[in-house]
C-alpha cells in the first residue's frame, strides 16, 4: 500500500505543507520566500527619510510663520494701546 501525502498551502503563511492524512501530522513545511530584498528595502528607508525631511521643513515653515504672525499681531497691539481710552478711577466717579 503506498503512503498517499497531502499538499496544502497554509492561508496565513503561504507555506506548502506536506500532512500525512491518516495521523494529520505535519511532515514537512516549505515556507515562502520573502518578496523583497536588500535593495528594495534600502530604498524604501531612502523614500521614508526624504519625506520626513520634508515634512520636517514644511513644519518648521509653517512654524516661522506662524511666529512671525504673532509678532506682527503683538505690535499691533502695542501700536493701538495708545489710542484706548485710560479706565475711569473709582475716585473719578462721584
Amino acid at each position: 500500500m503506498a503512503k498517499q501525502r497531502i499538499h496544502v498551502v497554509c492561508p496565513c503563511c503561504q507555506a506548502g505543507l506536506t500532512v500525512d492524512p491518516n495521523s494529520g501530522l505535519v511532515l514537512k513545511s516549505d515556507k515562502k520566500k520573502p518578496d523583497y530584498s536588500f535593495d528594495q528595502a534600502l530604498q524604501q528607508h531612502k523614500s521614508f527619510k526624504s519625506k520626513a525631511d520634508d515634512m520636517f521643513q514644511k513644519a518648521f515653515e509653517n512654524e516661522k510663520q506662524r511666529a512671525e504672525s504673532l509678532e506682527k499681531k503683538f505690535q499691533e497691539a502695542l501700536d493701538s494701546k495708545d489710542e484706548l481710552e485710560d479706565p475711569k478711577r473709582p475716585f473719578d466717579w462721584d
